[in-house]
């Protein structure tokens, strides 16, 4: 975390001026433009990343000209709005600590953006390295980003820039590098020319450890072949209980292990068809419409916040994604952290892991940070269902409670009759009526092919199911045989042999090793 020092002056409006004509100093610049965000985010970047170690914040003053006159501009909601989005929009990583002031002044407006200097540099802004050269801003060079890689490691490393102990390269998916991260996070012609080792590429994005010559237990978690033997709580671990409490009989339990690069497009699957199942509410004797149990991106979203905010540095428990008959429960270990505190959230946000959010970003798993509490917020109102209630008051445990929407029910499973009690239609459709198998969401038996409300294939069509597969397959390449059988809901059997059709045809391949391989589809 970056902190401001503490005789960093407020940010008065007398200040701002001061700000404004002090042309003396290299931690200034000004611009008298709203709305050129690269320019902007180039500015932040360089502050940030402070090459010349001054440990004072930088100051970007918009609507100002060079000669420190008020430029005479008004500045608009929708544009001070989209200004506040420049910290949440992803293109700085990690995302560096800063602050935004609007002064309104007979002359114009001004908005002076405080920047800090980051200890975990280097900072990036879309991808590029910008540093200050006195007055200006420039590209760092190899040998600037160097002195800033550095400057970090003589900070004191975070749990993720460890080395991870016992680990060795033979223990990481170099293939899973290359393949998912690398041309995400590299610029093609960047990696053409690079000559350098699988290895080298991955020290130079601190997933593996200069000094000691081992993973970092932030590559271990994203890349390990069994990140769990490493780093014990890196896993996901999902129960659904028959029932509105703990002493509830178990109706399934899986735990998503593996590379957290992979896990998490096998969550994002499995959430879909597997979780937020789509229902029929009966809107009249005519007509029905489709509903859903809670929304699959709320459920996303929420996941990955406990992925990205858990403390890995401690205990064995992994994060918990517990499903009962009227809510869902997630919880990471790991209470609010740095600045943010029950008092502020969620209007602040600080990253105990920056490195695995600024990953999270290239592999686009996150669009924007910050945004996500609000965003569930908007989509469970529209859902129907109530307000998600966040825990924020344990030291050690970070809890969120998403309760079912009101009208998602759906048909009794016992009767096919609307809850007389509730007013809403309750549970599935009945096993007999051609529809969703209750309990499971999945196949129905007797009604022939796949279920389009539930996700569920029906067995005893194989064309159907090897079409089905072969689709996963080709959105989630290296998913495991288990975890096609989690999303399809057919039995394990079934998969198996729509797998060796599908193989024997020459449609898909397995890669890898029995223990940490998948499935591909070939090309």
């Amino acid at each position: 975390m970056t902190a401001a020092p503490k005789s960093t002056p407020p940010l008065t409006p007398e200040r701002i001026r001061e700000l404004c004509l002090d042309f003396e100093s290299e931690q200034v610049e000004r611009t008298r433009a709203f709305d050129k965000a690269d320019k902007i985010g180039q500015a932040i970047c360089a502050f940030a990343n402070d090459l010349p170690g001054t440990r004072r914040p930088g100051y970007l003053l918009l609507g100002v000209e060079n000669d420190g006159t008020i430029s005479g501009r008004r500045i608009s909601d929708e544009k001070w709005a989209s200004l506040g989005g420049l910290k949440t929009d992803g293109n700085l990583l990690p995302p560096p600590a800063i602050s935004m002031t609007k002064g309104s002044f007979p002359e114009g407006d001004v908005v002076a953006v405080q920047v800090f200097p980051s200890e975990y540099p280097p900072i990036r802004y879309d991808g590029d390295v910008w540093i200050r050269v006195g007055p200006r801003r420039a590209i760092a060079t190899d040998e600037d980003i160097h002195v800033l890689e550095e400057r970090r490691a003589a900070g004191g490393e975070r749990f993720e820039e460890k080395p991870c102990t016992s680990a060795e390269a033979g223990d990481l998916d170099i293939d899973l590098f290359r393949t998912s991260y690398l041309p995400l996070a590299v610029d093609a012609l960047v990696i053409e020319r690079d000559d350098r080792s699988p290895l080298d590429q991955m020290k130079a994005l601190r997933f593996f450890s200069r000094e000691s010559n081992r993973p970092t237990n932030l590559g271990m978690i994203l890349f390990g072949k069994h990140p769990e033997f490493f780093v014990p709580p890196a896993y996901v671990q999902y129960v659904k209980f028959a029932g509105s409490g703990n002493a509830a009989p178990v109706e399934n339990q899986h735990a998503f292990r593996g590379p957290l690069v992979r896990v998490i497009s096998e969550l994002d699957g499995f959430i879909k068809a597997g979780v937020s199942r789509k229902t029929l509410v009966r809107v009249s004797a005519l007509r029905e419409r489709e509903a859903v149990r809670y929304p699959s991106w709320s459920l996303r979203e929420l996941l990955l916040n406990a992925i990205v905010h858990r403390d890995y540095s401690f205990g064995n428990a992994p994060i918990k994604f517990y499903e009962y008959d009227d809510r869902i429960e997630i919880a990471n270990p790991g209470g609010l952290f740095g600045r943010a505190n029950p008092g502020n959230f969620p209007f602040v946000s600080d990253y105990r892991n920056p490195l695995l959010a600024e990953a999270m970003k290239v592999l686009g798993f996150v669009n924007r940070f910050n945004r996500g509490i609000a965003t569930v917020r908007d989509e469970l109102a529209q859902n129907g269902n109530p307000p998600a209630v966040f825990d924020v008051n344990k030291r050690t445990e970070f809890r969120v409670t998403v309760r079912a929407a009101a009208e998602s029910g759906a048909i009794n499973p016992e009767s096919g009759a609307i809850n007389p009690e509730s007013g809403t239609i309750n549970g599935g459709i009945k096993p007999k009526s051609g529809g969703i198998k209750p309990k499971s969401g999945g196949i129905n038996p007797e009604s022939g092919g796949i279920n389009p409300e539930s996700g569920g294939i029906n067995p005893h069509h194989p064309e159907e199911l090897d079409s089905a597969i072969f689709n996963l397959i080709g959105q989630q390449s290296g998913i495991k045989r288990d975890g096609i059988f989690l999303i399809v809901k057919t039995s394990l059997r079934s998969v198996e042999r729509s797998l060796a059709r599908l193989r024997d045809a020459g449609k898909i391949e397995y890669r890898g090793s029995k223990r940490t391989g998948g499935w591909f589809v070939r090309t």
